[in-house]
């Protein structure tokens, strides 16, 4: 009988069979250079300053988080935990899979959950006029309880210049970096506390947008009015100002924007001033 050589024949075997099967990649990290997941990736995706696109068949075991820039996903593709965007966009086709949350923040003035981008040009002018609405009745709803805080920080408010922005961005910076540490540890404790870190976000965010309102509402309606005016008053008509502002065409944005920046660091420095009420109202008298 005649021995026939095996070796070929199973490496030709296990060949066959390894093309046969899904390869798994390693997690996925890049830095300016966009790119194009098709294929399982057992951990994450992670990428700064560039675009993730995942085509109809990937496969990601874990979290994608895009930081300065768009992510899309194909039908077909999915994310077996949470899917971030910061200072992007998410673009998801119908049949495409996230296990976990959809977090879009596009910008420091607009948070998105589970956003839909195929939604018609009208929703999104209708969801931009809600949500006016909404800050416009909360920044009015704090200065009717807590007059005496908020005119302390219209007071100090030209006194710190510029400060109030560099500290805004570092609280943005912070904030973000915070969302992405924390929605690592799991969706049964990392969602919560994004979600909590979210509200203490807005909550600082509303304080802020509230002081401004009232100081450039107070500065408008100075050359109408010889006496002091009612604080809901004078920040009713900043805020409503500054929502204007946010539908002008072209610099629209990037001035709700800005303005949004300065709003957080105004509110951190408000609500952390370590004076009492008495001390505040005493201040204001001088």
């Amino acid at each position: 009988m005649v021995r026939r050589p095996l070796t070929p024949l199973i490496g030709l075997a296990i060949i066959v069979a390894a093309g046969q099967a899904p390869a798994a990649t390693p997690p996925r990290t890049t830095v300016f250079n966009d790119i194009v997941v098709n294929e399982r990736v057992e951990g994450d995706v992670v990428a700064f300053e560039a675009d993730v696109h995942l085509g109809p068949l990937a496969d990601v075991d874990g979290d994608v988080v895009v930081v300065g820039g768009d992510l899309r996903l194909d039908a077909r593709s999915r994310v077996g935990r949470h899917v971030l965007a910061i200072f992007g966009d998410i673009r998801a086709d119908p049949g495409s899979v996230v296990e976990g949350r959809t977090l879009a923040f596009s910008s420091l003035s607009n948070v998105a959950l589970d956003p839909d981008h195929e939604a018609p040009l009208q929703v999104g002018l209708a969801v931009r006029l809600l949500t006016s609405g909404g800050w416009l009745l909360i920044t009015t709803a704090l200065a009717f309880g807590l007059t005496t805080r908020l005119r302390y920080g219209v007071w100090l408010l030209p006194r710190l210049g510029l400060k109030v922005l560099v500290l805004g961005v570092a609280a943005g910076i912070t904030f973000f970096a915070a969302v992405v540490a924390v929605l690592g540890l799991g969706p049964s404790l990392g969602v919560p506390l994004a979600a909590a870190l979210t509200v203490v976000f807005f909550a600082a965010r509303a304080v802020g947008l509230t002081v401004l309102g009232g100081f450039l509402g107070a500065s408008l309606l100075r050359f109408w009015s010889v006496g002091p005016l009612p604080l809901t008053l004078e920040v009713f008509l900043g805020v409503l100002m500054l929502l204007v502002l946010r539908f002008v065409p072209l610099i629209g944005g990037i001035a709700w924007s800005l303005c949004a920046l300065a709003a957080l660091g105004t509110g951190i420095l408000t609500l952390g001033a370590t004076m009492t009420d008495r001390e505040v109202v005493a201040g204001l008298a001088r």
